[in-house]
């Protein structure tokens, strides 16, 4: 999880230090404002960590040359001096006594003049495990090189470690069908945990990556069945079988046809579509999600069917409404949230139906000067207006809001209809409103006003 990170002469930033919230983000704003130029700071930030976990000349991602901030000197430019991301979370770690904990990390990714080399290093507060969310006052120098070999030699003792999901969705992620598989390397394939680091910075965009996952899957599956293989069902199918069905409406699973060589997306309906003949929203989403789950199941097999509600980590998405339908925009947040709860997330957005659906104004990053009210409780109507679109749909946490205010003053009415005494009244349906009201505890104004209706009307405070 990461709690904040500065940027220091990096890219348009001469100074900026971002917060986040624990669970999900969303950083908005016009053009040109920087919002992608966040999501690669992080990314060099968490390069320290992917690089430290497993050593691949992929993913140490480092500071490059056109993102040195430039400095205009007299009518001339010139390249900042230094420039460096420092960033503040909290990871698992092996600590000095070969123990499974966490800490309060504090790293650096540095740049100097003339000295291509992006330097990495940190230090730790360990978490105290009698005390929440505390940690120890001294802090201690991170090895980065040794913390990689440190965990493997912990999970070689038959010891369980969940490793964080680390991965970068830029916006170039559609899925196309790229080539044919080949069926004796699929069978064969392993994975090694620390694998999902090696890519996570140049996630995929062909469906043969689907395919092959699938396929193995199906070929495991179909030895377990048959008595060829002992091995329990792999956990991998069982964390894709439910990002499929998170990912997309109405969908109950999919499954590799061997015929045809094809990935079936199975629906509600009955129906069988081939993953080729989805529309690009849905390729998109169903990628997205598949490969977050098969990466968090490569990491943790020990977590099995919970895999993907346990695993943590950080996922990088820009443009979370990449060829989606507003339909689809609409829920994408909360459909993240329920298939990943414990993975951060932090993603751009120019969708004014994304950011309606977030629960809490500290949710949302705006970078072109906009004021940070609360976004959530509002009108997706209102919120469009500000970003410049006319006529939206109504978002769905705005209609449920309306309609529930309805409901509530719809059953205040009831009393003179029914000829209740307010204490009957006040007996009979107090539980129904406060429920109605309580999903809305993150807008007391929403609140207060249906509160003071009640009391004005029945004499009682709800």
């Amino acid at each position: 999880m990461i709690f904040n990170v500065e940027f220091e002469d990096f890219k348009l930033f001469k100074k900026q230090l971002f917060f986040f919230h624990p669970e999900f983000n969303l950083i908005a704003g016009v053009n040109g404002s920087g919002k992608s130029s966040v999501l690669k700071g992080l990314a060099i930030a968490l390069a320290g960590w992917a690089h430290a976990y497993i050593k691949g000349e992929s993913n140490l991602r480092p500071i490059l040359d056109n993102e040195v901030r430039e400095i205009e000197i007299d009518g001339r430019f010139d390249l900042a001096k230094h420039t460096r991301i420092v960033t503040m979370g909290e990871f698992p770690v092996i600590n000095r006594y070969g123990t499974n904990t966490s800490g309060k990390v504090t790293w650096t990714r540095d740049r100097l003049e003339d000295f291509p080399i992006t330097m990495l290093a940190g230090s730790i507060q360990y978490k105290h495990k009698s005390v929440a969310d505390s940690y120890s006052e001294k802090s201690y120098q991170l090895n980065f090189d040794t913390l990689g070999r440190d965990i493997l030699q912990y999970i070689e003792r038959g010891r369980k470690f969940n490793l964080p999901v680390i991965a970068f969705y830029e916006c170039d992620r559609l899925w196309m069908s790229n080539g044919a598989l080949d069926l004796s390397n699929t069978a064969k394939k392993k994975y090694s945990r620390f694998e999902p680091y090696l890519d996570c910075f140049h996630t995929g965009s062909d469906d043969a990556a689907i395919s092959e996952w699938l396929l193995k899957l199906e070929l495991e599956e179909l030895q377990r069945l048959s008595g060829i293989s002992d091995a329990p069902k792999n956990p991998i199918k069982s964390a894709m079988e439910i990002a499929v069905q998170g990912a997309l409406e109405n969908c109950t699973g999919f499954r590799f046809d061997f015929a045809k060589s094809r990935v079936m997306v199975s629906f509600e309906n009955g129906k069988d579509i081939a993953f080729e003949h989805l529309s690009d929203g849905q390729k998109t989403v169903l990628g997205l999600f598949c490969d977050i789950a098969k990466r968090a199941a490569i990491l943790n097999p020990h977590l099995e069917e919970n895999v993907c509600f346990e695993t943590t980590g950080v996922v990088l998405i820009d443009e979370l409404d990449l060829h989606l339908h507003p339909k689809w925009q609409k829920n994408i947040v909360e459909n993240l949230r329920a298939t990943f709860p414990c993975i951060q997330f932090i993603c751009t957005t120019h969708s004014p139906f994304i950011i309606q659906s977030i629960r809490d104004s500290e949710e949302l990053i705006l970078l072109d000067g906009d004021n940070l009210s609360d976004y959530g409780s509002r009108g997706v109507e209102e919120i469009s207006r500000n970003m410049g679109v006319s006529k939206p749909e109504v978002s769905n946490t705005y209609d449920k809001m309306k309609g529930d205010a309805h409901a509530f003053l719809e059953t205040l009415d009831e009393l003179d209809e029914q000829k209740l005494s307010p204490e009957e009244f006040h007996e009979k349906y107090k539980e129904k409103l406060a429920a109605l009201i309580a999903p809305y505890a993150d807008n007391p104004a929403y609140q207060a006003i249906l509160e003071r209706k009640y009391a004005t009307k029945i004499g009682f405070e709800l």
